[in-house]
């Protein structure tokens, strides 16, 4: 019932973040596809958002995929609500945005969305010829718990040793990457408590999501940091987009995360940065007038980055002067 409720307010707080100039695109067109991962059975839904050409190219020509993951806690959010970045995305990389519709917790608790997730690549993978989509232009997005999914889906993936496809960078944003802190530890961390999420719902996030009882908070499909060097060496591609927000109790944990990941042990190329004078999902805010300045900026250095690695280009971008307190250089 608590899930219902919140999931009815963030609908409407959704409804106002889309309505602000320009106002967020509708998908092209969605599909449901069956859960093969998952023991428990069912299907999801695909929304795809597509650039104009998708519909007029010559038959042989392939697009170059971003397959997104919405936050939510892992209880709330639709496969809609990122429809800004899916916009941001077709129109300054002229790649598919393909959003998945995970299910949702309490209902479906870990690890079904984790497995929705990693079963969407392997259906767009196995279907790229049909849908125009490249398999070896992958990147991977992710918001909050769907930045989660982000660094989570590669290793379940990695594990299941299936080649036919290419991951070519993780985008990630204000993403938790280790349940073995206590959310009280996390919440010292902001210097700035009052803009920590509610407590009231970070509860219901994760008694929905994961029981303490029976959950192992060190399995890395659950906390990605929880995965060995060698494995994250292996399972993630070369390039990764890292934002965090300056007043989340998810920072510390997402700065620790990027410095290790382009530390010497894995050696990683991690863009993006520190955010400052944002809290978590600074880019969602139920505003109708105005999408926020420091969004759209993030957002169109992800897509210069996501741009660059399509096309294969091997020269670095200089991003732009984002406000960053400790910033994630480039290699």
């Amino acid at each position: 019932m608590n899930a219902s409720i919140w999931r009815a307010l963030m609908g409407v707080g959704f409804k106002l973040h889309h309505f602000a100039e320009p106002k967020s695109p509708k998908p092209n067109f969605e599909i449901t596809i069956p859960s093969r991962l998952s023991t428990s059975g069912g299907s999801f839904r695909l929304v795809f958002y597509v650039p104009p050409s998708y519909f007029c190219s010559e038959t042989d020509r392939r697009f170059p995929v971003v397959v997104n993951y919405h936050g939510g806690g892992f209880t709330l959010g639709t496969e809609r609500d990122d429809a800004r970045w899916a916009s941001a995305v077709v129109h300054q990389t002229d790649a598919v945005v393909v959003s998945v519709g995970y299910r949702l917790a309490p209902e479906y608790p870990f690890s079904v969305g984790l497995e929705d997730a990693a079963d969407a690549i392997l259906y767009l993978a196995a279907h790229a010829e049909e849908l125009s989509l490249d398999p070896h232009k992958i990147a991977i997005s992710g918001f909050s718990a769907g930045g989660n999914f982000a660094f989570a889906v590669p290793l379940l993936l990695y594990d299941q040793k299936l080649p036919d496809f290419t991951i070519v960078c993780i985008v990630s944003f204000y993403p938790p990457v280790d349940f073995r802190q206590s959310r009280d530890e996390k919440r010292l961390t902001n210097p700035q408590p009052n803009k920590n999420l509610p407590l009231m719902l970070t509860d219901l996030f994760d008694r929905s999501y994961i029981s303490q009882s029976t959950c192992d908070l060190a399995d890395p499909y659950l906390s990605p940091a929880a995965a060995s060097d060698d494995v994250l060496r292996a399972a993630y591609p070369q390039d990764i987009i890292l934002y965090t927000c300056e007043y989340d109790m998810l920072n510390a944990e997402g700065i620790l995360f990027g410095d290790r990941l382009r530390g010497e042990e894995i050696q990683k190329t991690v863009h993006g940065g520190l955010i400052k004078g944002v809290g978590h999902a600074f880019d969602k805010k139920p505003n109708p007038i105005s999408f926020p300045k420091s969004a759209d900026l993030c957002y169109k250095e992800a897509c210069t980055e996501l741009s660059r690695l399509f096309k294969g280009s091997t020269a670095i971008t200089k991003l732009s002067n984002i406000r960053v307190l400790k910033a994630m250089p480039q290699k």
